[in-house]
């Protein structure tokens, strides 16, 4: 069956809804990046805080993927950490990753963190923006960071590889990592409901990016499982028809897990086949090339050939990387990425 082409926002929401499309909607996870000499020209101007917190220049960034590679979908330039500044958490962004200079680890420190709630904030502003600029043929997308995924920043101070300091609080005291994840669930809700009601936003991502290190399905659904759930109930109440995807870094065994959370979109990591993802969940997938192929240009074509073995593209798959493009990739390997995706449908195999 031939289908008549779609606009970039069409294409986007009737892929969430399952339903089949001229091609799958294409887009990166970080792709306004420090890849992109364009980028790195504007980050002479802003510091990388302040091109999060000015609505114009985060717009101008947000929209260089779509002038570079001609993507589907933009994802507004911000910080997972920005809205921790509101509940009182002190975050600083160095060279070397963000830090906390006032870590959360037992309950004097809890006491006095409320949740934080927003009207109108800069991503918000920066959103509406982008929005202004790009038209409403391109669907621009919010996001946040999960309550767990948020509570290891926070807890750690700064990220170690084995974050030995929320597994320490997990154990310890529960209880209080409980209540941080309440408070940190409550400012994420509100975070992205003033991205969807003020800015106009046309879906929003949550990133599970530590989620992935609990131990078990057990502790996974208890610390972080739970919590994404409630998040998405929250966000769903006020804005019932905004789309809600999910990444979780470390998706290996856990798809069902992530599909009890009531997200529309599944996105996966590379580490989990598309077509053993699909064995387990009907939802909307995302994903999921390996982000070290975009080093390679030439490896592109085969690469999305083997992603895409024994799974059926045509209807309900979000085309991205497992995990956010690396600040060593290259931008033709990026563009052959937009360009291989599109090619599936015009080899109609």
């Amino acid at each position: 069956m031939t289908i008549t082409a779609l606009s970039k926002k069409e294409r986007y929401q009737l892929t969430v809804k399952g339903e089949e499309t001229d091609r799958p909607p294409v887009w990166l996870m970080r792709q306004a990046g420090r890849y992109m000499p364009e980028y790195m020209a504007m980050r002479k101007e802003y510091s990388f805080n302040d091109l999060c917190l000015n609505s114009e220049a985060a717009a101008r960034a947000s929209m260089l993927p779509l002038d570079i590679l001609d993507i589907d979908i933009l994802i507004i330039f911000n910080d997972i950490l920005t809205p921790l500044a509101d509940m009182g958490i002190m975050v600083e962004f160095p060279d070397g990753g963000p830090v906390i200079r006032n870590p959360v680890r037992n309950s004097e420190d809890l006491n006095g963190l409320q949740y934080a709630t927003f009207k109108n904030p800069p991503v918000a502003q920066s959103i509406r923006r982008l929005k202004e600029l790009v038209g409403d043929d391109v669907p621009v997308i919010g996001f946040c960071g999960s309550p767990f995924t948020l509570a290891a920043y926070v807890v750690e101070g700064k990220m170690s590889r084995n974050q030995d300091e929320i597994k320490r609080l997990r154990f310890e005291q529960p209880t209080i990592l409980a209540a941080l994840l309440d408070r940190l669930t409550e400012t994420a809700a509100s975070y992205l409901i003033a991205q969807i009601v003020d800015g106009g936003a046309d879906g929003v991502q949550i990133f599970e990016s530590w989620g992935g290190v609990l131990a078990g399905n057990g502790d996974y659904m208890e610390f972080a499982g739970l919590y994404q759930r409630r998040l998405i109930e929250k966000v769903r109440a006020v804005c019932p028809d905004t789309p809600i995807q999910l990444f979780l870094r470390g998706s290996g065994g856990r798809v069902p897990q992530m599909a009890a959370s009531g997200a529309d979109v599944i996105s996966i990591d590379w580490q989990t086949p598309l077509a053993v993802a699909r064995q387990q969940t009907n939802l909307c997938l995302q994903g999921n090339l390996d982000p070290t192929a975009l080093l390679v240009p030439g490896c592109i074509e085969d690469q999305v050939a083997r992603m895409v073995e024994g799974f059926d593209w045509r209807r309900g798959w979000i085309a991205n990387l497992g995990h956010g493009i690396t600040p060593q990739a290259s931008v033709e390997a990026a563009k052959n990425f937009v360009k291989a995706v599109g090619n599936l449908a015009r080899k109609g195999g």
